[in-house]
């Protein structure tokens, strides 16, 4: 279970100090796809950050698995951030690097006991015939399969999503949100996926925190598959799709 106790975020911008996240409170499930969503600057990246301390808090408590991470000493960060993959909007891969060795990069740099056969997770991502290329070579859903792969080959428990889709077209999202499903199935992992499009909210998430100026205004369980209705906010617009409905 991830459990993340009244945290906040500050940074000192132009006009002064201000808040990236507040005084947020949110617990996510083992084995769920919990979902955050909101407009950009809303804080997503940061507190999903939070969980692999990537990012420091400047209050609150960070647990994962009744451990405290925030108070972790390098040790134990270090042996904390083998257990959680993360995928990132821009893929993130080298380029003068095979897909393959893209996919193994993890297992160079520190020693894991038990890890997926990099034959397997070609298989599992659709990329057996793009073993040898390079990332010029690939299109953008292949990049961020790629960067699937890479994130899954260490079996971690947790796997952060940090906008996965937004450099992609529709088709592209569609194919990515199918890998994650997959995964989630195959792996059983957790899966936090922080985005602002409500269609990968709706296919992927069984529950989703909607933020807005660094605070979570509110947690939907994921009820509807359907389109944007007017409303007066980014919340109100978000809650009339995945709790009401069109009418």
């Amino acid at each position: 279970m991830i459990e993340l106790k009244q945290v906040s975020k500050r940074y000192q911008g132009q006009a002064g100090m201000f808040s990236a996240v507040d005084n947020v409170s949110l617990t996510i499930d083992d084995r769920e796809i919990f979902g955050i969503i909101g407009e950009s600057g809303a804080g997503k990246s940061t507190l999903i950050r939070f969980i692999n301390a990537l990012e420091q808090i400047d209050e609150g408590e960070v647990w994962v698995d009744n451990e405290r991470v925030d108070h972790f000493n390098k040790k134990q960060l270090r042996q904390h951030r083998k257990d959680v993959g993360m995928i990132f909007q821009q893929f993130n891969l080298m380029n003068n690097l095979t897909v393959e060795d893209n996919i193994l990069l993890p297992l160079s740099l520190h020693h894991y006991e038990d890890t997926i056969a990099i034959d397997e997770l070609l298989e599992f991502v659709g990329l057996a015939d793009k073993r040898h290329h390079y990332p010029s070579q690939l299109s953008g859903g292949q990049k961020q399969r790629v960067g699937i792969a890479r994130a899954l080959i260490t079996k971690p428990k947790i796997l952060l999503c940090d906008e996965p889709t937004s450099a992609l077209d529709a088709n592209r999202t569609d194919e990515i949100v199918a890998v994650l499903k997959r995964a989630h199935q195959r792996f059983g992992m957790t899966i936090v996926l922080v985005t602002h499009e409500l269609d990968v909210i709706q296919n992927l998430c069984q529950r989703v925190a909607i933020m807005e100026a660094g605070k979570v205004v509110d947690v939907v369980a994921i009820q509807t598959n359907t389109a944007f209705k007017d409303a007066k906010s980014y919340h109100e617009r978000v809650l009339e799709v995945l709790k009401h409905g069109e009418s």
